[in-house]
């Protein structure tokens, strides 16, 4: 719709508009001229819209050469246009779901990926495909989706790793999962000895919700902030781009409880001799507070995998319900790790857990994390 000032649409045939039979060498391109005086709509149906580009231009010519429409309403015009819309954000620009987007409805929307730089090209490849093809193929150019909204580009979050894969893991998955698109840094050796002490002696030991190996989180967004320890970003994170589900909203009240009970599932089992294959993850957290017997620490690991085996059977798919949630990301790379290094886990014995793993080892973001280890 144009409101104001008489103004002209300009109509011109795509480069290789076949339609036409103007493809040829040396064949001009078909133009249309459309006067768009005050209180005037022009309707673009889809056909002209495959074939024709559209635009009206800056009108600089000396007044004086100007129609009374043309200079009305002080030459100034408004332009109102009405399109059908497939693509939705939520409030706070956090959540994209809809035709355009990688998640076609509001239950699955998934997480707008700022600084996205190589989805914002794809995105803008696309445009210009679609502006100058008339054989445009939409399904092809549009179909998987963008999770971008502008085409402004900004440098990712700057994950650092540490020498703590469960760590890692853990903040890798909960970015995967919420679609943030990061850097790696591995972190650099500033002459820490941690590794070489032995394995039974005792500093004091950082309790809670962080473990002494610690990835950091440089998030260069509006906050510019700096976020360190493994659950410190899981819940940085979530308050960042939360899980807006209904089980991820049933569980917040659980997040802290469970997030420090993985802990101490993952305490239990860096306190435990090591009596399974390969390599195994082990952080500095294992020699910061006074080991246990190894018949007690073998005790305090079966007791903690026994209250996961039940948390797991009262879920569903996931932890806890059906959808995924920040317990997950803290818990399932802990799960992990016992399952495959520890010989006394047994699938007979913790069927829930086992079958819980392997319903999240089939996730998109956990293939991709362990073709990367690979």
């Amino acid at each position: 719709m144009s409101i104001g000032a008489q103004r002209v649409m300009t109509l011109r045939t795509k480069k290789s508009n076949r339609t036409s039979g103007l493809d040829s060498p040396g064949a001009s391109r078909q133009t249309q001229r459309i006067t768009m005086p005050h209180n005037s709509v022009f309707i673009l149906g889809p056909e002209t819209n495959m074939q024709w580009l559209h635009g009206v231009r800056a009108d600089k010519r000396p007044l004086q050469q100007k129609t009374e429409e043309e200079r009305c309403f002080g030459g100034e015009r408004i332009s109102l246009t009405f399109r059908q819309i497939g693509t939705f954000i939520d409030a706070n620009n956090k959540k994209i779901w809809g035709q355009g987007a990688r998640e076609k409805t509001k239950r699955s929307a998934g997480s707008v990926r700022a600084g996205d730089n190589e989805e914002m090209e794809a995105m803008v490849i696309a445009f210009g495909k679609e502006n100058h093809q008339s054989e445009f193929d939409w399904e092809a150019q549009y179909g998987k989706g963008f999770d971008v909204i502008n085409l402004v580009t900004s440098e990712k979050p700057k994950l650092i790793l540490c020498q703590d894969k469960v760590a890692n893991l853990r903040v890798q998955l909960s970015l995967l999962e919420k679609k943030i698109s990061y850097d790696v840094e591995e972190k650099r050796e500033q002459g820490d000895k941690t590794e070489e002490l032995p394995r039974h002696q005792s500093k004091a030991w950082s309790h809670g919700l962080s473990n002494i190996e610690k990835p950091i989180l440089k998030d260069s967004g509006a906050d510019d902030c700096e976020t360190e320890g493994d659950l410190a970003i899981l819940f940085y994170l979530e308050k960042c781009s939360p899980y807006e589900t209904e089980e991820a909203s049933k569980a917040k009240g659980q997040n802290f409880s469970r997030a420090a009970q993985s802990n101490e599932l993952l305490f239990g089992w860096q306190n435990l001799p090591y009596q399974g294959q390969g390599s195994r993850s082990r952080s500095s957290a294992s020699t910061d507070r006074p080991t246990s017997s190894h018949g007690m620490a073998v005790a305090d690991l079966e007791r903690d995998l026994n209250m996961w085996e039940g948390y797991a059977k009262e879920g569903g798919q996931f932890i806890t319900g059906e959808e995924w949630t920040l317990i997950d990301c803290a818990f399932w790379p802990v799960l992990n790790e016992v399952l495959h290094h520890w010989t006394g886990f047994k699938v007979q014995r913790y069927p829930e857990l086992s079958a819980y793993h392997e319903r999240v080892l089939g996730r998109e973001s956990v293939q991709k994390l362990l073709e990367e280890e690979d």
